[in-house]
């Protein structure tokens, strides 16, 4: 009897191998399954980090090249805006220069005096008389020194060209009277008037002049002869056949032309 109860106690408390056996490998089956899962996220997760350090590193250098490309642009637009301003400016001063030199008083510049010297080679040695009339009213004192000064310039430009040239100042003349320049020419010689012409066709567009070499000069109609440059007295007699004669510039009428920029103006 005895015995009989211990081995139905015995039997009681044996445990259900199969049952936890069963459990052991749900367990085992749940923690490898939650394992892989863990794993592939480490993966993910290294793969993401991966992804942003690279698209950081990607976004830090194309910012570079977005800051480089952004001041090159700005550059460009600087230097273009530049050129821009700087085309208008020039524009604007040779549109001053244009209305000083219609407006404003006679010059030669040295650039205007070189290219009438070039276009008077070959009439070395040749003998002309530049006169300038000293005049009162109507013409003003300005009119009358701006034609002194010019008449001055012109003489030594000729001189450079290795004219033989002489200048005076004119005074008590009776009806005289010269516009802008004029280029005149006495006696029949066919050579004087040849002469003339080349230095008729000499100035423009540096002068405004009489289109046409005249027949007679102004010299004939005044009495008053002086040094025309007092610190360079002349070294011989006003007896040139061929002369020109300096009065007051006449300005033409402002028209829109005058205002265009010269390239615009010789657009077709």
């Amino acid at each position: 009897m005895m015995a009989s109860a211990i081995l139905s106690q015995g039997n009681e408390n044996k445990p259900d191998i199969p049952s936890l056996s069963e459990r052991v490998g749900r367990l085992t089956h749940a923690v490898d399954f939650w394992n892989g899962w863990m794993v592939a996220g480490l993966v993910i997760a290294a793969i993401a980090a991966l992804w942003l350090a690279i698209t950081t590193r990607l976004t830090i250098v194309r910012q570079k090249e977005l800051t480089v490309a952004q001041g090159d642009l700005d550059s460009a637009k600087e230097g273009q805006l530049q050129i821009q301003l700087a085309a208008a400016n020039l524009k604007r001063v040779e549109l001053e220069n244009k209305m000083v030199d219609t407006f404003g008083p006679r010059q030669l510049t040295a650039s205007q005096s070189a290219s009438i010297e070039t276009k008077l080679a070959g009439l070395k040695g040749a003998k002309i008389d530049v006169y300038v009339l000293a005049l009162g009213n109507p013409y003003s004192r300005t009119e009358s020194d701006d034609s002194k000064k010019f008449g001055v310039a012109l003489v030594r430009t000729l001189r450079s060209a290795h004219m033989d040239a002489e200048g005076w100042l004119l005074e008590s003349c009776n009806g005289g009277s010269v516009s802008n320049l004029v280029v005149s020419v006495t006696g029949n010689s066919s050579d004087d008037r040849k002469i003339a012409s080349q230095v008729l066709n000499a100035f423009p567009p540096e002068v405004g002049l009489y289109p046409e070499v005249q027949n007679e000069s102004p010299s004939t109609v005044c009495t008053r002869f002086s040094d025309l440059d007092e610190t360079r007295p002349n070294k011989r007699n006003h007896d040139a056949t061929i002369s020109i004669a300096v009065g007051r510039k006449i300005s033409p009428l402002l028209t829109r032309e005058m205002l265009e920029p010269d390239d615009e103006q010789n657009k077709p």
